[in-house]
């Protein structure tokens, strides 16, 4: 216990010493960021600007705020080295359900695991430590004194928030890419492999606007309809889809290697490329990212390299809500990884909101397509034209 407290003292000595002060704001819900790095400012604008408000304050202004969540990133070698040899241990007890990742393809070990202090450590494919101390309602992302901030890990934390506070007001967390064509929002729903992410590239190939490459947040209206709302997060693209996709080919470089420097543009991490909000902007040389939608269509993509004729079928609202809820419950974006107390137990408490999707009134078709040319793209817009049954 003495270990904890002196963890808890010296990450809190840190982020009083942060000198740069932001709030960001998200459909409404503010975060409060503040470091001691001194391009906090640029790593901010450039994650979220696009989709979020992000300001600068004083150190006083933090301090008189309503306490929102808060944000510090820091580097301490003194704190790193202290966390960065203990052992791990495994979630127990209500925590049980809590994965060692932090995004699909980074483990992640905690070191320290309790309602009041957690403590997760990190060592790909960065060095460091995110710490959760609930009952001050504080993130901290701690990384050694000669490493560069990891701009994903930051997104990470603030979606994190965000979703949580979304949650709070009856959104559901949808692995799904999300997009708007013609005025009409469409959720594309799928596993992995299923080609969610290609088909939603065709789409902004030919003028889309993307909401949420891999996930987004939906909640259904008091009118019975699907509404949507952008968490800001990392689009990946494979290699396959860019080589399958004539508008993307020619506009990446795939010769370009590098390594985290994602304001220099795409990266190249574990297989795929990696944009943020203002890379994809700049890839499709237009604005393309939107914070929200009403959801017009339920896609369900299939896609096998040996198809080579599209094929469109409907898909009745029952079997489309069952499908949309099991989605929901069963396939979650983003694993459950730090213990906030209120969302321990969340899928009892999603109940409710699932058996409520269960009665929307949906439009939804499958979409079974191959390799770019097998795509009939005028009969894919009749989807989107009004009054299109």
């Amino acid at each position: 216990m003495e270990l904890h407290s002196f963890m808890k003292r010296a990450i809190l000595q840190a982020v009083d010493g942060c000198a740069h002060h932001f709030r960001v704001t998200l459909h409404g819900h503010p975060v409060e960021f503040c470091s001691d790095e001194a391009d906090t400012g640029e790593i901010l604008q450039f994650l979220f600007h696009l989709q979020a408000q992000v300001v600068e304050r004083t150190k006083e202004e933090q301090s008189s705020s309503s306490s929102p969540w808060r944000i510090a990133v820091i580097r301490s070698d003194a704190i790193w080295n202290h966390e960065a040899d203990r052992r791990p241990i495994d979630p127990e007890g209500e925590m049980v359900g809590l994965r060692t990742y932090w995004r699909p393809d980074f483990p992640s070990e905690f070191v320290v695991l309790s309602k009041a202090l957690t403590v997760v450590r990190h060592k790909a494919p960065f060095r460091g430590l995110t710490v959760l101390l609930n009952e001050e309602r504080l993130f901290v992302y701690v990384r050694p004194e000669a490493d560069d901030t990891f701009i994903p890990h930051v997104e990470t934390l603030a979606g994190y928030l965000w979703r949580r506070a979304l949650w709070h007001e009856g959104f559901l967390d949808l692995h799904s890419a999300m997009l708007r064509y013609r005025g009409r929002g469409a959720v594309i729903i799928g596993p992995k492999m299923a080609g969610k992410t290609s088909l939603a590239m065709h789409f902004l190939a030919r003028g889309a606007e993307l909401l949420g490459s891999d996930f987004g947040e939906i909640t259904m209206t008091p009118q019975g309809t699907l509404q949507a709302k952008a968490v800001p997060h990392i689009c990946r693209i494979t290699p396959e889809t860019i080589a399958d996709n004539a508008f993307l080919y020619k506009a990446l470089d795939t010769t370009r290697r590098d390594g985290f420097a994602y304001r220099n543009g795409p990266v190249f991490s574990h297989g795929k490329y990696e944009f943020f909000a203002p890379g994809l902007d700049l890839l499709f040389n237009r604005p393309v990212n939107i914070t929200s939608m009403n959801v017009d269509l339920l896609i369900f993509p299939k896609f096998s390299p040996d198809t080579i004729r599209q094929r469109i079928t409907s898909i009745d609202s029952e079997t489309a809500r069952a499908r949309l809820v099991q989605s929901i419950a069963h396939d979650r974006p983003l694993a459950d990884w730090l213990p906030f107390p209120d969302v321990l137990n969340r899928q009892d408490r999603e109940a409710p909101r699932l058996e409520a999707l269960g009665k929307a009134q949906l439009r939804a078709v499958q979409v079974e397509f191959g390799r770019e040319p097998s795509l009939a793209w005028e009969d894919i817009t009749a989807l989107f034209d009004t009054g299109a049954g």
